[in-house]
């Protein structure tokens, strides 16, 4: 029992900081908020603090790891069948992921070392397409395939990278639309246009 109540308890702990964390990024740049400004915002110790995470920045990573965790969900969605009939769908359900938590994402984007996240992102999309979704085998295999996998994952990955960083000058409807149309693009490449 006492086992259960310690691990309530550090679910609780690791919670209370990512959520202090979250309302000082409103406050202030990523990079300058302080192991002590969290912990005065959740109201625990330094201690404490550290018997779960080394520094902030695993405190981003964490916080990382759960939007990537996400987008893992999305991904699981993926149906090829359904990508080839309609290829705008899924960027449309990625759209309304960003749209939700806009802020969050412009914040983590934004903040140094960044670059690493959208690599980790870039190579989960891959790696998703290439091992686990239900792409047929002789089209994942295909070498014209994995180029092109690799070409569009990173596109679309720094499309919505500069779009978070404010670089663009244009909605999330438009990049979802460019974004389809990409796709497009690459069905009919790989000549797997929907039927009409």
């Amino acid at each position: 029992m006492r086992k259960k109540a310690e691990y309530r308890s550090a679910i609780r702990s690791r919670r209370l900081i990512r959520e202090a964390f979250r309302e000082l990024m409103n406050e202030k740049p990523i990079d300058q908020i302080t192991v002590m400004d969290i912990v005065r915002r959740a109201d625990i110790n330094r201690g404490t603090f550290y018997a779960h995470y080394r520094d902030t920045k695993a405190v981003i990573e964490q916080i990382e790891n759960e939007v990537i965790e996400k987008i893992i969900e999305i991904l699981k969605t993926f149906r090829f069948k359904s990508f080839v009939d309609n290829p705008r769908s899924i960027f449309e359900t990625i759209a309304r992921f960003i749209d939700k938590d806009k802020s969050l994402y412009q914040k983590l984007i934004n903040a140094s070392g960044s670059e690493l996240f959208i690599v980790k992102l870039k190579k989960l999309i891959i790696n998703y397409l290439q091992l686990h979704s239900d792409i047929p085998d002789e089209i994942k295999l295909a070498p014209e395939f994995v180029i092109r996998s690799h070409f569009f994952a990173g596109g679309a990955a720094s499309l919505y990278e500069t779009w978070l960083k404010g670089e663009l000058d244009c909605s999330l409807s438009d990049i979802t639309n460019e974004v389809a149309k990409q796709a497009e693009a690459m069905l009919h490449l790989l000549q797997l246009e929907p039927d009409h």
